[in-house]
């Protein structure tokens, strides 16, 4: 599956370096697509109440000041901002700590948690694994 099988990824990360490196590794892949970024949480969750243009691929980052990415995706699921048929959500850390992936598991929406910085060979999965459940959740 290639990249640019998504066209819109929404990467909300405290850390300039992390968005950096994403870019990077986004072109490496081949993805061509929109890349909406946003180092505070409150910004995203404000872009997200005021359009219609919903990403495909949400990359979040767990441990932000204020808003940390667990409360992220509970304002998201709670407002309905997004959907697990039209956004796959992916949780980053640069740990693996085992109560952040206990939690991520109980999250509505969440198809991964992935210590940083995400590969370009687990973005090429998870880019398969979405088309997949697009392709499932359009069938039915």
């Amino acid at each position: 599956m290639q990249a640019n099988m998504i066209n819109h990824i929404m990467v909300v990360d405290d850390e300039d370096d992390y968005h950096l490196i994403t870019r990077m590794m986004l072109k490496r892949s081949g993805y061509g697509g929109k890349i909406s970024a946003f180092q505070d949480p409150e910004l995203a969750l404000q872009h997200l109440r005021t359009t219609a243009d919903r990403p495909e691929l949400l990359l979040v980052d767990i441990n932000m000041p204020a808003t940390d990415g667990f409360e992220f995706i509970r304002h998201c699921n709670a407002e309905n901002l997004i959907t697990p048929e039209s956004t796959t959500v992916v949780l980053c850390s640069s740990s693996n700590r085992p109560m952040d992936i206990a939690m991520a598991d109980r999250l509505d929406n969440v198809m991964a948690y992935v210590e940083k910085p995400l590969s370009q060979e687990r973005f090429l999965r998870i880019v398969n694994e979405h088309c997949e459940r697009s392709s499932s959740a359009s069938l039915t």
